[in-house]
C-alpha cells in the first residue's frame, strides 16, 4: 500500500523540521491504524479500504471490491471520518481517491 503524506504549509524545496516530521510520522501512524481498525468489517462485507493520501486535513482512500459500487460507500466514509476525528483530534475529511 503505497501512501502519501504532505505538509500543506511547506514548500516543495523546504523540509519539515524534526518536530515537524514526528508530528506528521505520529498523524500518519494514527489514520493508518484507524482505517486498520474499520478495514475488517468492511472486508467482512465484500469491500476493502486503502489509503492513498494525507494531503493537510484531507484523507483520500481507496474503497475496492463490493464497496465499489454500494449505496452504503458514504456512509463508510462518515464513519472512518468521525473515528479519525476522534484519534486525531482534529476535524479531517475523507475523500474517496478517484
Amino acid at each position: 500500500m503505497e501512501s502519501t503524506v504532505e505538509n500543506e504549509t511547506a514548500r516543495a524545496d523546504e523540509r519539515p523540521s524534526e518536530g515537524e516530521a514526528v508530528e506528521l510520522d505520529r498523524r500518519l501512524a494514527l489514520i493508518l491504524d484507524t482505517i486498520a481498525s474499520v478495514r475488517p468489517g468492511i472486508q467482512r462485507d465484500g469491500g476493502d479500504i486503502e489509503l492513498v493520501a494525507v494531503e493537510g486535513d484531507l484523507v483520500r482512500v481507496r474503497l475496492s471490491g463490493a464497496c465499489t459500487h454500494c449505496g452504503m460507500a458514504g456512509q463508510t466514509l462518515g464513519g472512518l471520518r468521525r473515528k479519525l476525528m476522534a484519534s486525531l483530534g482534529a476535524p479531517i475529511r475523507v475523500v474517496p481517491a478517484s
